[in-house]
């Protein structure tokens, strides 16, 4: 009595399946197809409950709970359409059992499988403006690596982020970057990993940066820096990001204008000092002649210096240009003669340019009435009731106002 009472016990206990500790979707309208190893697992949310939200193409769909065919969830009836709407599940323990799947049109959706209860119930729902949810098994460690690093190119030197907490997808450590490429491997090894979603994205500052999966093109941030410089770094894979944030400052204390467009190549005789204005920032106003130029970060040819991305790079005209750190490329701006206000912005790596074409030295600045005289400051530099000599004024741009109306000259 007691043997068969224990046999009935295991044939129920075989008979209702306890709950999956993993639930993934296969089949063709899934991003993986039929691969068992590239299944997309749903996100556990409690005891028994999993979701999934994401695209799913036209083709077959069942639920599987391990990695393999069997044991399997599936509609009641082979070819079943997958619809909006709650519908009970059929278990399949083993392959001798039916290999029910859902037939699915393409189409974004929301499914919540529900294994809590007595019977396994799927709810299906249009996924339309909600984000991607699926779990992924991300490594418990992300490794830097890159001639930006100490680690250079050899992988089994890549620099080791820990991960924030188990399966986060994120990883922080602090990292002393230098000028060069940078990426981010799973394993001390080549392979798997992540880089820059844009082909040499530039890293000058601190800043967030989009990251994607390493693919065959082997996309690879590209860092430029004045000098070698501790970062907390974090990684974000799940958000697709790469967090830098400076330890220290990253930008000049000074900034100097050379080159023929300021009179010549001679740190003694011709470089023109910029005003910092906050961190990273510098202005300078005065008259430059046609002629290359660039900026340095000391009076010396070896030091630092900033330049055009693109060599030839005119500011004949006002506008707003991209600056680069130069490395091996000596790539200059060409000015012509005029009469300049100039805005380096370290931080967003450009430079603001407002232009005014120098006129013919003027002999007299005739006004009609009482006038007064503002520099380009807007300070007020003198008052007439006549005719205002240049000899009264130094050379440079001034804002003649008579009569409520405004004149722009420039005496030489």
């Amino acid at each position: 009595m007691k043997t068969q009472l224990l046999s009935v016990l295991v044939a129920l206990i075989v008979a209702v399946p306890s709950f999956a500790n993993t639930i993934s979707l296969i089949g063709e309208a899934t991003p993986g197809g039929w691969s068992l190893d590239n299944a997309v697992a749903m996100m556990p949310t409690a005891d028994g409950v999993f979701e999934f939200v994401g695209d799913l193409k036209d083709g077959s769909l069942k639920l599987i709970t391990q990695n393999d065919f069997a044991p399997s969830y599936g509609p009641q009836t082979n070819g079943d359409s997958l619809v909006i709407g709650t519908v009970e599940l059929a278990y399949r323990a083993t392959y001798d059992d039916p290999d029910n799947a859902f037939a699915v049109k393409a189409g974004r959706y929301s499914l919540v499988l529900d294994l809590s209860g007595e019977v396994a119930k799927l709810t299906v729902a249009d996924g339309t403006g909600l984000a991607d949810k699926w779990y992924v098994e991300y490594p418990d460690t992300l490794y830097a690596v890159g001639d930006a690093t100490v680690a250079g190119w050899t992988a089994t030197e890549a620099i080791a982020l820990s991960e924030t907490a188990d399966n986060s997808g994120i990883y922080v450590d602090t990292l002393l970057l230098k000028s060069g490429e940078l990426k981010f491997l799973n394993q001390k090894d080549w392979g798997a990993g992540y880089g820059a979603r844009v082909a040499n994205e530039p890293i000058n500052n601190a800043g967030v940066y989009a990251l994607a999966a390493l693919d065959s093109t082997d996309m690879k941030f590209k860092v430029a820096l004045l000098q070698a410089t501790e970062f907390v770094v974090e990684v974000n894979v799940v958000e697709g990001s790469l967090t830098l944030t400076a330890l220290a400052s990253l930008y000049p204390e000074k900034l100097y204008i050379l080159g023929d467009a300021v009179g010549g190549w001679s740190f003694d005789t011709n470089a023109q000092e910029m005003t910092l204005v906050e961190e990273g920032v510098f202005t300078w106003s005065g008259s430059l002649v046609e002629g290359e130029m660039k900026f340095f970060v000391d009076k010396d040819f070896s030091s630092s210096a900033y330049g055009a991305v693109t060599h030839g790079t005119s500011i004949a005209a006002s506008g707003e240009y991209a600056l680069e750190l130069l490395g091996g490329e000596d790539k200059k701006f060409v000015a012509t003669e005029s009469q300049v206000e100039m805005t380096i912005d370290l931080k967003e790596m450009k430079m603001v340019v407002e232009v005014d074409t120098i006129a013919t030295a003027v002999d007299m600045v005739v006004v009609e009435g009482g006038s007064a005289v503002y520099d380009i400051m807007g300070r007020l530099r003198m008052v007439s009731d006549g005719d205002i000599l240049p000899s009264a004024l130094p050379a440079g741009m001034y804002i003649i106002k008579t009569n409520n109306q405004s004149k722009k000259v420039i005496i030489k």
